[in-house]
């Protein structure tokens, strides 16, 4: 078994799995989880569980089908408040608007929200996807199976998508970006200063936005060779909870990272967006990513700047990452 969520023992999930169900238009009464529950790959914010059900009066398609419990991770004082609720009920309405839009990755079906006995929302259960996640294979054909993925989540319609946080533009986007980094930061660390005025003269050629998936890591990406074969293969994406509208560049930067190897792909941030570009995608440069890469490590330097001023402080120090700011920025202006 894996590690439980701080507040609820796999008694208490089970009991949380069958009231919501049953609470649920389409479920009967009389539901049980059938068999273990499973604990699968969690995130910063959330703990994953895969289960099946039983019950008398179930169809035939509820029987047969894998749901995945996500409850919010409440372990830490800086995952409590109000803004991870906020991101599952968004994540809920992502879901119910793709199942509705023309995109031709499978995605999951929202089926309910889970409430604590205060009737509070602390998670939700949505149907499991079949296939392996792209995180065990990073190899050339992995890079690209993400860049056709990125392309399509782009290429859906803004206007279904109300509900999410939206920049107006590309060059806002940056600009939000940049505004939440502290002042201190730029006094205590030079580069970064440096680092900030070289990205505040990037101007992006085309200033629109689109649906961006926020996370596109390969662990949220299932590939599915049952249902097809490479290089077509079916990619069902998962864990919507960071979309948003906003700039192209970023999702990409998401995944490289600032990584020389991406996927373990040499020179992988130029393949990764000459694929994304082959297959439809925004138009976007190498420049438009490395902007995103470098405020994705000052906010990790700030984030070890402030744990390293704790008595007792955890993960790489602030040099480490000044270190890999100074080679990125180097990388990305010569």
């Amino acid at each position: 078994m894996g590690r439980r969520s701080r507040r609820y023992s796999y008694r208490d999930m089970r009991d949380l799995i069958r009231w919501s169900l049953e609470g649920c238009p389409g479920f009967s009464t009389g539901i049980e989880v059938e068999g273990k529950l499973n604990h699968i790959a969690e995130g910063i914010w959330h703990e994953n569980y895969w289960f099946w059900i039983r019950g008398r009066d179930l169809s035939a398609d509820q029987a047969n089908q894998a749901y995945v419990l996500r409850l919010l991770e409440q372990r830490e004082d800086w995952q409590k408040g109000p803004e991870p609720r906020e991101r599952l009920l968004r994540e809920a309405e992502t879901l119910r608007v793709l199942k509705m839009s023309p995109f031709a990755s499978p995605t999951p079906a929202f089926i309910c929200f889970v409430q604590d006995s205060d009737l509070e929302t602390i998670g939700l259960i949505e149907t499991g996807l079949p296939g392996y996640s792209l995180d065990r294979l990073k190899d050339r054909s992995t890079l690209r199976l993400v860049g056709r993925v990125a392309a399509d989540i782009h290429r859906l319609e803004i206007e279904r998508f109300s509900h999410l946080p939206s920049s107006n533009s590309r060059t806002e986007h940056v600009k939000s970006q940049l505004a939440e980094l502290d002042e201190a930061l730029f006094a205590e660390f030079p580069l970064a200063d440096e680092v900030r005025q070289w990205i505040a003269v990037q101007i992006p050629a085309d200033d629109r936005t689109c649906v961006l998936h926020g996370d596109l890591l390969p662990q949220n990406l299932l590939c599915d060779w049952a249902a097809s074969g490479e290089p077509d293969a079916q990619v069902g994406v998962v864990d919507w909870e960071m979309a948003r509208v906003g700039d192209p560049a970023y999702d990409l930067a998401i995944i490289s990272r600032g990584d020389r190897k991406v996927l373990g792909v040499k020179d992988g941030l130029k393949v990764l967006v000459e694929d994304y570009l082959e297959f439809g995608g925004q138009p976007v440069s190498l420049a438009n990513v490395r902007v995103y890469e470098l405020l994705l490590l000052m906010n990790w330097l700030e984030e070890a700047w402030r744990e390293y001023q704790k008595p007792v402080a955890r993960g790489h120090g602030p040099d480490y990452y000044e270190a890999k700011l100074q080679s990125l920025f180097r990388r990305t202006v010569s």
